[in-house]
């Protein structure tokens, strides 16, 4: 709990000296997370979420560059019901604050790549099936460490399309006590897709 609070202040601090430096560029950002969760007994991108925060962009050369964002993304899983089968189903509803730092180079003067980590803030956490909210379930860990690799496409000026992939590093939960899980499995981790559109001031 600490070591996050710490976390979240420092780059608090980062960003508000950033405000103050003549060569910063900023903006907001849109769009929507497809989801799922590796460990939960589950396969297909089938949780679609929203996504929607802003960032802080420093250039050091005319290749490369530092972003910060911080944003509000949904996460999980889902399991549809399957038609003329059962009426089985299954959702997984995770909320996050995060703060990707990512390094771009802009290999085309169109296209950037990016990579970098990000931190996670868990906000709300949720899980449903046909019986209604489950309860007894481990509880998911209010911190995420990250891994994202990205490319995106400046349509304009100001317009900037991004797709992104990103999987915590670090467990978001361990599994149920009556999982089948293996010695080398040691929880559930989200995996995301992210589609946005960024507008710079």
């Amino acid at each position: 709990m600490k070591f996050r609070k710490v976390i979240f202040i420092c780059l608090f601090i980062f960003s508000f000296q950033w405000l103050h430096a003549q060569d910063f560029h900023a903006g907001v950002i849109g769009g929507i997370s497809a989801t799922q969760v590796a460990g939960d007994g589950l396969s297909g991108y089938n949780k679609a979420g929203v996504i929607v925060g802003g960032f802080v962009n420093r250039s050091f050369s005319d290749k490369t560059s530092f972003q910060m964002e911080i944003l509000f993304i949904q996460k999980g899983s889902r399991q549809p019901v399957i038609p003329d089968q059962n009426n089985e189903f299954y959702v997984m509803r995770l909320s996050y604050i995060e703060v990707p730092l990512l390094f771009k180079w802009q290999f085309h003067p169109k296209f950037n790549f990016e990579f970098g980590p990000s931190f996670g803030n868990l906000i709300f956490s949720e899980e449903e099936d046909q019986f209604g909210i489950e309860k007894n379930r481990p509880p998911f860990k209010t911190f995420e460490f990250s891994g994202n690799v990205g490319l995106s496409y400046q349509l304009s000026e100001k317009f900037t399309v991004n797709s992104r992939f990103s999987t915590s590093v670090l467990p978001i939960r361990p599994f149920a006590p009556s999982s089948l899980n293996t010695f080398f499995d040691s929880g559930q981790y989200n995996t995301v897709l992210m589609f946005t559109l960024h507008y710079q001031f």
